[in-house]
């Protein structure tokens, strides 16, 4: 190993960023020690769950076989992850970059605004990617009243000159 990789590793491991180097049958070839927490050990082993599931259901894919995907804010083994692949016709290497602690800033950044009791429950679910139907659920709210707070909220901002940047943005354009 050179010292460069080292770096590397090293880099990754600090960061929380689960790596892992699969072949083109989606053989695990390797696994740094956070993307075995995450994944469990899968060497040797054919993946077809978590990242290699969002791999196969993208339909927006040019070449199946190459280029970079990303899937931000996806469910991963129970926690959410921006997910990276980078694929070649003889690997996929995927990143996995945890969201846990940008879930925690998204909220402490919003309780800072202003915002409802009510309006800071609605946020924290979307922030998470939540759907709509399942905020409604959870908070036992009609999706009226779901719109109404997610309009307020996008409101607060605009009139404070902000973008609600943890916001997805297709949340943003659609509430």
């Amino acid at each position: 190993m050179t010292a460069n990789t080292g770096l590397l590793e090293q880099s990754l491991e600090t960061a929380d960023i689960a790596v892992c180097v699969k072949d083109s049958e989606k053989r695990v070839l390797m696994q740094n020690a956070y993307c075995r927490r995450v994944c469990g050990d899968q060497s040797g082993k054919v993946c077809t769950d978590g990242c290699m599931a969002l791999y196969a259901g993208d339909q927006q894919q040019q070449w199946k076989d190459w280029g970079s995907r990303v899937y931000r804010n996806s469910l991963i083994h129970g926690s959410f992850h921006d997910v990276t692949l980078l694929c070649s016709a003889e690997r996929i290497i995927t990143f996995l970059q945890p969201l846990r602690e940008k879930y925690a800033q998204a909220l402490e950044y919003f309780r800072g605004k202003g915002l409802t009791r009510r309006e800071t429950e609605v946020i924290s679910l979307t922030i998470q990617g939540v759907k709509n139907t399942d905020i409604c659920t959870r908070l036992s709210i009609s999706r009226a009243t779901l719109r109404t707070h997610l309009n307020n909220v996008y409101r607060k901002f605009r009139e404070m000159g902000e973008l609600p940047e943890f916001i997805p943005a297709n949340r943003v354009t659609a509430p």
